[in-house]
């Protein structure tokens, strides 16, 4: 009885202390009045702008200048932003940038600039000077959740190396080529040509672009995983650009097809992304609504759930270990980009044509619905690759584009190396 009275006694006295600690902790809390959940930043947007030209000449500078103006309209028009920052990594010249954030004065109504790092020449390039971006990115601005916006100019997954002169790698048309056929309708030009934009520099490629691989290393190694990434680039909206992002982010929001340079309307979808909780449906939607009724009325976007990539890659593998694409059928696929020797085709309809099996069908599109959230284009897409515009028209579209059937040199010599290919054959 003395032993139990004893145990009963040591667990009382246990039950006391704990209660003591705890009360203790609760009372430290509330002295020290913990900031409210509401005040926590949710969010922090990188908008990452690098360098879109060459050593002599500014390439999309004035456009990206107006993307950062029509941003921070957004913000005003918002009176704020609510539980997110907003970064801003700016390339002013070849060789310098500065790395600042846009707050929101409500007295005077209008969005200040914070400088927060300044940079010297290109090494964002590389793996580990992107690394150190997002480091000061996560330091100057921590959040529970990050996300990016790149403006520049794109080149969809496929890599530096591979090509000698981008674009001018692949033959142009000709005037007298383009007889009116679906994939070479008459051209837009009403006396001027618009032109579109690429990620990594069109001018001088091999300085100032960055292989979709190097990011991803270079996001890892800054121990993150973004929210989004949107490329307000041309032809960046690709399986294999969407793979291969699948495990350094949750969505990719990009374009098939080649961006017009005013790029994607920031005053109606920044508001929708730059939030704790991201609207893609809607951001997709404005980006629709805008490009339906501008001036040149050319335009493709999707939201891409990354997440869902590895479904997708393995219905895409169960069809390759059965079927061989028949390369009669290539003229009949929908093209999505403006090369004379197309690299970019809608993956959609590529797998209508590889794949007779009606199981592995429904296989297949279903993957692609899980992944491809929401989408939008135009009747049309525009191509501006050579120095001249034209259109073609758009009767197949899911949102993403695959370039296993192209017979590019620049695919032949590269596309084995990515991780969608290795993962699908």
């Amino acid at each position: 009885m003395n032993i139990i009275q004893t145990i009963l006694g040591a667990r009382k006295s246990a039950s006391m202390i704990l209660f003591i600690l705890l009360a203790s902790m609760v009372l430290t809390a509330c002295n020290d009045e913990a900031e409210s959940i509401d005040e926590v930043n949710k969010q922090t947007v990188l908008v990452f702008l690098p360098w879109s030209g060459s050593n002599t000449h500014t390439g999309l500078l004035p456009e990206i200048k107006a993307n950062l103006d029509s941003i921070e309209t957004s913000i005003v028009g918002g009176k704020g932003l609510d539980g997110t920052r907003a970064l801003v990594y700016f390339c002013e010249t070849a060789n310098s940038a500065t790395l600042y954030e846009i707050t929101f004065n409500e007295q005077k109504n209008v969005c200040e600039h914070t400088t927060l790092k300044t940079y010297t020449g290109h090494d964002y390039t590389t793996a580990e000077g992107m690394k150190a971006i997002l480091e000061d990115m996560k330091s100057m601005a921590p959040a529970l959740n990050y996300a990016m916006m790149v403006g520049c100019h794109g080149t969809g997954w496929t890599y530096t190396d591979s090509w000698e002169k981008y674009p001018y790698y692949a033959k142009p048309f000709s005037y007298e080529e383009n007889d009116g056929s679906p994939q070479t309708r008459a051209y837009v030009s009403n006396g001027e040509d618009p032109e579109t934009r690429f990620y990594g520099s069109v001018d001088d490629i091999k300085t100032f672009s960055t292989d979709i691989p190097t990011l991803v290393e270079a996001i890892k190694l800054a121990g993150i995983k973004m929210q989004f990434i949107m490329f307000d680039d041309c032809y960046m909206a690709n399986v294999e650009v969407a793979y291969q992002l699948r495990d350094v982010t949750n969505f990719l929001i990009a374009s098939t097809c080649e961006v017009m340079a005013i790029g994607f309307p920031y005053q109606t979808m920044f508001p929708k992304l730059a939030n704790w909780q991201p609207n893609y449906t809607s951001a997709i939607d404005a980006f629709g609504d805008f490009y339906k009724n501008y001036v040149y009325p050319f335009g493709t976007a999707a939201a891409i759930d990354c997440r869902k990539m590895e479904e997708l890659a393995a219905a895409m593998k169960a069809i390759n270990n059965k079927y061989t694409f028949d390369e009669t059928l290539l003229d009949s696929i929908q093209v999505l980009d403006g090369f004379k020797t197309h690299v970019f085709y809608d993956f959609g309809d590529y797998v209508d044509h590889l794949c007779p099996e009606r199981a592995l069908k429904n296989r297949i599109e279903s993957a692609l619905s899980n992944a491809v959230t929401r989408k939008a284009c135009t009747d049309e897409f525009y191509t501006n690759l050579y120095g001249y515009g034209y259109s073609v028209k758009i009767n197949k579209f899911s949102g993403l584009t695959i370039s296993d059937p192209s017979q590019s040199s620049v695919v032949k010599k590269s596309i084995q190396r990515t991780d969608w290919y290795k993962a699908t054959h």
